[in-house]
């Protein structure tokens, strides 16, 4: 089932429920709380979808329906968040990976992924590389394997301008205090794209006002 955007407008306007979730299709009267330091109205009370995960999924589904992204093939899920991956294999042929999770299907490092050049046509890692200190290395990893005309969603916390990190930073308090939580590595900036560039992507910025305005944001 495809989600336009015109759908899940027709719900907000319903009136009652004030906010809807596009990933278990279902109206809330509001989200709970979540996060580090928490934010109000983030956390889905049925499928435990955050913010980002919402606005990813109405965004692929806006770019899939207008053929910028193709919506089908083999698609490398790092790190699988249960209420994107059931979303995800309607569409593609999923493989999840993680190096400890219970729910992934293949045990990896996102280091040294076991899979051959090329393997996939799309890829989708939330939240990942701010836990890892090869970063870089990850990177590359995940444009070795997938497609030349293959598309990522790679998202990371961003905070500023320019990344921080310091390797010698190793207490979690200090990290806490640095990064935003006990076991990031560094806290990325706006430069990350430089990063990505530098791994062999071509990316490209999609401002969330091209899918929604303000108030529909603060719906989801």
């Amino acid at each position: 089932m495809r989600l336009r955007i015109a759908d899940w407008l027709g719900c907000v306007r319903g009136r009652r429920p004030s906010y809807f979730c596009p990933l278990c299709e279902r109206g809330y009267r509001g989200f709970l709380p979540a996060g580090i330091p928490q934010r109000p109205g983030a956390l889905c009370p049925g499928c435990q979808s955050l913010e980002r995960h919402r606005l990813l999924w109405l965004t692929l589904n806006a770019l899939w329906n207008s053929g910028t992204l193709a919506g089908e093939g083999k698609l490398l899920h790092v790190a699988p968040e249960k209420c994107l991956h059931r979303k995800l294999q309607r569409r593609f042929q999923c493989v999840s990976a993680d190096r400890n999770s219970a729910q992934a299907l293949i045990h990896a490092d996102l280091t040294c992924l076991p899979f051959l050049r090329c393997a996939f046509d799309a890829i989708v890692c939330n939240h990942v590389l701010e836990h890892i200190p090869q970063d870089r290395l990850a990177l590359s990893e995940l444009r070795r394997v997938l497609k030349p005309k293959g598309w990522a969603c790679i998202q990371v916390p961003l905070d500023g301008d320019i990344t921080r990190e310091d390797p010698t930073l190793v207490d979690p308090k200090e990290r806490l205090q640095q990064y935003g939580q006990q076991d990031h590595v560094r806290q990325y900036g706006r430069d990350f794209k430089d990063r990505l560039q530098a791994a062999g992507f071509r990316v490209q910025i999609l401002p969330k006002s091209r899918f929604l305005a303000p108030d529909q944001l603060a719906r989801i």
